[in-house]
């Protein structure tokens, strides 16, 4: 396997796996916690959106690693949206409030790592598309 193929794949991956941790809350908090949609809806663009943009970055890592789409076109993609997927990560983490994040139970205590989990994942995708993009344009 090339570098270009590997960082593709595990630019897939690490997006599939964001995109799971996004949704996380919506599956695993009971209807119950009012707070859920306020936690999603925090800052000016809220979550949602991360967890969008990971999916589409899973598909376009992969149409890239396949050779279905040209390699400097998914290049900028990837890079693109994982700049612009940190930034409203960092955005949607820094708006939430203790209090939003107090208002879960005591047996959610995990909510309170989540927003910085998301962060870190969305700056994960961004670096493995950096090497994509650094691997692309070596040739």
């Amino acid at each position: 396997m090339n570098r270009r193929s590997i960082t593709a794949a595990t630019g897939a991956i690490i997006s599939l796996g964001l995109a799971g941790v996004v949704f996380m809350p919506a599956l695993l908090l009971s209807t119950a916690d009012v707070g859920v949609a306020d936690y999603y809806a925090a800052g000016p663009i809220g979550l949602s959106i991360v967890g969008v943009i990971a999916l589409f970055d899973v598909i376009v890592f992969l149409s890239g690693r396949e050779g279905r789409t040209d390699q400097i076109t998914v290049a900028g993609l990837v890079l693109v949206s994982a700049v612009a997927m940190t930034m409203f990560s960092l955005l949607w983490a820094t708006a939430i409030t203790p209090t939003l994040i107090s208002g879960f139970t005591a047996g959610n205590a995990w909510i309170a790592f989540h927003r910085w989990i998301v962060s870190a994942g969305a700056f994960a995708i961004f670096v493995s598309a950096a090497l994509y993009t650094q691997s692309v344009l070596s040739l």
